[in-house]
């Protein structure tokens, strides 16, 4: 079986499910992707309430509904539950039981039929498209996604003024990632960029002077690479020689694709020892640090302390490296801020002992308490805050303004006011406006991000800014109601730089026109309204119901559904594990760290879909002698035999089946 996500419906609407939400009925995208794992016990693609009463009849998707690669469970109740496509297509095995199932009446040939008419839909929509020979701006497509780097990259420390680098000043530019960027994601997200800059190279182009270390090796050597390698060691003795007689160092360190990837959960936010190491090197040897970190999510950084300056870069994409440099030496302002909260240490984070959980479930017992609604309420330090962004100039908020200071929930109200550039340099702020709702009956964040805008402004020079707030940004979704609800009381509106620096306030009182009973869990689950740091799993069940079961069921067989992560406690399950791990880890590319996704997939997809997605070539009488291997110790010879003498049949279908994917 796949992780069981549980989670109550209020914090799935408020906090998971909003985003999509938002782009269904804004943009109406063509297709719509389900996941792998279970939502409340049911799997993605079978979750009939999740795709056809969600997706489908509240927020009026009119697309295509897909699998994630390998995500289909059982086709026929996945055609139930509104998935349209299978991917990776199971040849004549999912066609002959869909033919079975209309036949014998377990499957109504109208669903059959509305499924082959979105997918036919799809079809004639992309045609027109498919059809024209296409041509397109190369160096246009890159500029584009420059300005996108270079907006989005956050400055998160710069002591003493040390960024932008300063004309005729020697750098030591350090670390492999200088020159061989982490710019995407790994896995299905890996794209082939059409350029792709790196810093260093870009650097040298605006005329710096730089020298360079190397610092780490981005990746394990491939069974090819016979070069003798540096020990970690000499590297850092080579970056920090390089600092020593330089200006300025720059360190490029962060995610490698082996410590963050597709298919796979991180186990802690450290990034990798050795670029831990070589930063506290270059440091002491140098004063004058400067680091920029590559990633998508967020790290521990030890070494914090002991450097001056601090550039996320996040996963920049192909023009990244350009985006870097023009930051560095501020041939472009920094205005991007944090879309994560940075914790001080892993322990502090909601979710730390509940995710990612497992064996079976992982439970979401911080409920709407995630990220900064988490670190506010339960009054955490931590190293930066959600919204957190430097610039090379400063602004000054002021005279703020509200159309009005009561309202009915089925109003707007508009929030407007000033910021100005204070600085010597033009540059851009995104102003942050929240919502804090006073006292409610239901527990809430101490403050919720209801609503930003990005200004750009000249040195000196002053706008006025206007956000609208409509009825979502006061309200919490019943459940009771089933439906979005404004309690009746008093908001504050906060305007800030970030999360944790609120530049003004202003209040205004909210009256419902909804009657109904709100939840209250204050008698039953005290712990989310005022200790928020120490959850309980009977706080979670008081607002959840029945919790399942966390722990695997060993008395249960092993069937179709369970995939081999499941039978890693049985003899031959564990073999089995530990096997496909190590033959798969080092199969895929090194650079894109895709080896770990294709062995945690291998391991952690049901055993039924050995069928579906080898279109067969893996057939049910293998599949049923895996099982007994999986099962019984005495009759494993008999699975290992079953398994052993159609491996020839597999063998010839191979080709065919290499072939369609």
């Amino acid at each position: 079986m796949v992780v069981n996500e549980v989670v109550d419906e209020r914090t799935l609407r408020e906090t998971y499910l909003t985003a999509f939400e938002i782009a269904v009925k804004k943009a109406q995208p063509w297709t719509v992707m389900n996941s792998y794992n279970r939502i409340n016990g049911v799997y993605a693609s079978e979750n009939e309430w999740l795709q056809e009463k969600v997706l489908r009849k509240e927020w009026g998707f009119e697309g295509l509904i897909v699998t994630d690669w390998g995500a289909s469970v059982d086709r026929i109740p996945g055609l139930k539950a509104g998935t349209d496509l299978e991917m990776p297509c199971s040849g004549d095995l999912n066609t002959n039981r869909i033919i079975a199932a209309v036949k014998d009446g377990t499957l109504d040939e109208k669903i059959l039929d509305e499924r082959v008419d979105t997918v036919v839909d799809l079809i004639v929509k992309s045609k027109p498209a498919l059809e024209k020979a296409h041509t397109y701006d190369v160096d246009a497509h890159h500029a584009i996604a420059q300005k996108i780097a270079e907006g989005s990259m956050q400055l998160l420390k710069n002591d003493d003024g040390i960024l932008p680098l300063k004309d005729g000043q020697k750098v030591a530019v350090i670390g492999e990632m200088a020159k061989a960027p982490r710019f995407q994601g790994a896995g299905s997200s890996v794209i082939n960029p059409t350029k792709l800059s790196n810093a260093f190279d870009e650097l040298q182009k605006l005329g710096v002077d730089i020298s360079y270390a190397q610092g780490y090796y981005k990746s394990a050597p491939s069974k090819k690479d016979k070069t003798p390698r540096k020990t970690s060691a000499e590297l850092i003795a080579e970056a920090k020689e390089a600092a020593s007689k330089a200006d300025v160092a720059v360190v490029f360190v962060g995610l490698t694709e082996e410590f963050e990837g597709e298919g796979y959960d991180r186990e802690g936010i450290e990034i990798p020892a050795e670029h831990n190491e070589l930063v506290a090197a270059v440091a002491e040897a140098n004063p004058n640090t400067v680091v920029v970190i590559a990633g998508g999510s967020v790290i521990l950084m030890p070494w914090l302390k002991n450097v001056k300056g601090l550039l996320n870069s996040g996963l920049g994409g192909q023009a990244g490296g350009i985006a870097v440099a023009n930051i560095l030496t501020g041939k472009v302002n920094p205005s991007g801020k944090t879309s994560e909260t940075y914790p001080r240490a892993f322990e502090d984070n909601p979710t730390y002992g509940n995710f990612p959980g497992g064996p079976v479930t992982s439970e979401h017992r911080e409920s709407v308490y995630i990220g900064y609604r988490y670190y506010d309420a339960a009054d955490i330090d931590v190293e930066f805050p959600f919204g957190f962004g430097l610039s090379y100039t400063t602004f000054e908020y002021s005279d703020i303004k509200l159309s009005k200071d009561k309202m009915k929930d089925t109003d707007t109200v508009t929030v407007s006011f000033k910021i100005k550039n204070t600085g010597s340099v033009d540059g851009a702020e995104i102003a942050e406006v929240y919502v804090a709702d006073k006292e409610s009956t239901i527990f809430r964040p101490k403050k919720e991000l209801r609503g930003f805008k990005k200004v750009f402004l000249k040195a000196g020079e002053e706008k006025e800014v206007s956000v609208e707030l409509s009825k979502r940004a006061f309200a919490f979704y019943n459940v009771e109601l089933g439906d979005w609800m404004v309690e009746t009381g008093e908001f504050d509106i906060l305007v800030g730089s970030s999360s944790r620096d609120i530049k003004l306030t202003a209040s205004m009182t909210v009256e419902s026109t909804v009657t109904a009973s709100i939840p209250d869990y204050r008698k039953t689950a005290p712990n989310y309204y005022n200790n928020v740091a120490n959850i309980t799993r009977d706080d979670f069940a008081a607002v959840y119901g029945e919790l399942p079961n966390p722990e695997i069921d060993k008395n249960k067989k092993i069937d179709l559904y369970c995939c081999l992560n499941d039978a890693r406690h049985t003899k031959w399950g564990g073999k089995l594990c530990r096997l496909i791990e190590k033959i798969m880890s080092g199969m895929g590319s090194d650079a894109n760290g895709d080896g770990k996704m294709l062995a945690a997939m291998a391991t952690q997809i049901p055993v039924r879909n050995f069928i579906s997605m080898s279109m067969g070539a893996f057939s049910p009488k293998q599949a049923e002698g895996l099982l007994k291997m999986l099962n019984d110790d005495e009759s494993s010879f008999v699975g290992f035999n079953t398994i052993f003498w159609r491996l020839g049949g597999t063998l010839a279908r191979l080709p065919k089946l290499l072939k369609s994917i």
